[in-house]
């Protein structure tokens, strides 16, 4: 597995609700090791392997969570 790392704004982060929606959404694709939102810095780091998930894929999950992305 090719590990590549990835920092994502998000928009409409408020709660720690909010940060655990985004991790479990990026986490369920196939291909992404971790995602760690920061509701302080406003941005998710993700750990995936960049020939199975696109930048167009994370930006679905992000969205399917409920917010918009950078």
């Amino acid at each position: 597995m090719v590990n590549d790392k990835k920092e994502v704004k998000v928009v409409g982060m408020h709660c720690p609700n909010c940060v655990k929606a985004i991790e479990l959404s990026l986490t369920d694709l196939d291909g992404v090791d971790d995602a760690k939102a920061s509701l302080e810095e406003g941005n998710v780091i993700i750990d995936y392997d960049a020939s199975k998930v696109s930048d167009e894929d994370i930006q679905d999950a992000v969205e399917e969570a409920g917010f918009s992305t950078e």
